[in-house]
């Protein structure tokens, strides 16, 4: 299932269950790898125990003599399980940055490895489990004295071992969380689009040469203010401006000579003295003239 189609509150589980099935798969070849070193060293074990069967029934024997042919397959068991605690550690550091690339926030980290330590701690489990079944022997210590490659001791060989197993399965616990917790920490998170789109990229686009624009402010831009405006056409003699169509020497000059214009004799005042807004008094009419002052004297008629 493609990462896109993980929903994103499941995506710490969903990564940590798959990485963790990746993890088991080592897991397995660590059970195997134990399993083998077991059957290689059958013949010191079988000293072993027979050198301790003869203690405990009064016999003399020296079981220190037999440590050395044991110390390969104690190491190969160890070794192999320290390495494969530490390879699920890395892979829950992959698991968190899985969980939080899909879901595009970091809080499911720690989940993410918490689920990959579960999974492959359950097939290395089950792994050693079945192999011990099968070959009736492990390559741990209480193997050497539990190991006897019969069914006769199975029970407690088995005990013993998973003891072992939860114990070391619980230190890699914590290991886990924290790698998880720190591997979705490191990725650069990019929000996820809320509306995808399942149509593929445009084809050729941007085109060849395309560059993008300028960053702000670019030259030019923001215009200057106030604008600043084209000069005036040239002037012509009358001081007007010349524009085209108008015939030459338009409009006329103004006339020569000095210009005399009739000036107030008291310059207005400003504002006007309140004398100015009161109602001025009608006018009376003129009295009338007498007759003698008008017309001229009637001469007497004639005889």
């Amino acid at each position: 299932m493609a990462m896109g189609m993980v929903k994103r509150s499941n995506a710490p589980r969903a990564y940590g269950v798959r990485v963790g099935l990746v993890a088991g798969l080592f897991a397995i070849g660590q059970a195997l790898l134990s399993a083998a070193a077991a059957h290689g060293s059958e013949a010191a074990v079988r000293s072993m125990q027979q050198a301790l069967n003869t203690l405990t029934s009064g016999g003399i024997a020296d079981p220190t003599l037999l440590i050395g042919p044991l110390v390969p397959m104690l190491l190969t068991t160890y070794l192999s399980m320290l390495g494969i605690g530490l390879l699920c550690v890395w892979f829950a550091a992959q698991a968190g940055r899985m969980a939080a690339t899909a879901q595009g926030r970091r809080a499911g980290g720690a989940a993410a490895g918490m689920w990959t330590w579960l999974i492959s701690s359950a097939i290395w489990i089950a792994a050693s489990i079945i192999l011990t079944v099968i070959t009736n022997s492990d390559g741990t210590l209480t193997g050497v004295f539990t190991g006897t490659y019969t069914s006769r001791l199975l029970p407690q060989e088995l005990v013993l071992l998973v003891g072992q197993e939860i114990i070391a399965a619980l230190l890699c616990l914590g290991f886990c969380a924290l790698a998880g917790a720190q591997g979705a920490r490191n990725v650069a998170l990019v929000a996820p689009d809320p509306f995808p789109v399942a149509a593929p990229a445009l084809a050729g686009y941007p085109p060849p040469g395309w560059r993008p624009y300028a960053p702000y402010p670019a030259p030019g831009y923001p215009p200057t203010w106030p604008p600043q405006y084209p000069p005036y056409p040239p002037q012509t003699q009358a001081g007007y401006p010349a524009y085209p169509g108008y015939p030459a020497g338009w409009p006329p000059p103004p006339p020569s000579g000095p210009q005399t214009m009739a000036q107030p004799q008291t310059a207005p005042v400003y504002p006007p003295p309140p004398s100015f807004y009161m109602p001025q008094p009608a006018p009376t009419p003129a009295s009338e003239p007498p007759a003698s002052a008008t017309t001229p004297p009637t001469p007497p008629p004639a005889e």
